[in-house]
């Protein structure tokens, strides 16, 4: 027999003794099984977890500023009763000190801040969001003080300036007075020496 005459029934069994050996596919095409495999045609959703969804610090803030007077009064109590059970609660202070200091709460409160900003400032644990954070507030907070007071300033040299303007217009008053009654002497002086 020559080899041309019998190579085609050798690959034909070749052939098949290999499709023999592999798994079939359930349905489709093979590549479409690899691929499959590999990555799956719908990706299911995300692991749905247990725990409540924990904002960033700038969601808190942005979420918190669009709270009505009494959910921000709520939302503080909750907050101070997690840092009274944990003392080391740092992320929990890091929010008290938010909601005393950001332009949108209602709680704003630079006194009760500032403690609480420069105990953060000087604590190594916190993450780089709350570093950030924090040194922003501290420095919002040196600013807003440093204008309170300048306020305070101003206020008080216009209450200054107000007591001496009513002080001044008390003795003007009392001046014309005065000057009317020695009008009136006057006029009654000469209105006798006129009927003499």
């Amino acid at each position: 027999m020559k080899l041309h005459y019998s190579l085609p029934p050798l690959l034909l069994g070749v052939l098949v003794t290999a499709c023999a050996h592999t798994t079939p596919a359930p349905s489709g095409s093979s590549a479409d099984t690899a691929k499959s495999n590999s990555t799956p045609l719908h990706p299911s959703p995300p692991s749905i977890s247990t725990s409540v969804h924990n904002p960033s610090l700038l969601e808190f803030a942005s979420d918190f500023s669009e709270m009505n007077a009494e959910a921000q009064k709520k939302e503080l109590i909750q907050i101070q009763e997690k840092i009274s059970a944990h003392h080391d609660e740092l992320h929990q202070k890091v929010r008290a000190a938010m909601i005393y200091s950001i332009p949108g709460s209602r709680l704003r409160d630079s006194s009760k801040a500032q403690p609480l900003l420069d105990e953060l400032a000087r604590e190594k644990r916190l993450t780089s969001e709350e570093k950030i954070i924090t040194a922003i507030l501290k420095e919002y907070a040196i600013e807003a003080n440093k204008l309170s007071q300048r306020i305070r300033d101003e206020q008080r040299r216009a209450d200054d300036a107000q007591q001496k303007a009513d002080a001044l217009q008390q003795k003007l008053d009392e001046l014309k007075k005065i000057e009317r009654t020695m009008m009136q002497k006057s006029l009654k002086d000469s209105s006798r020496g006129s009927s003499k």
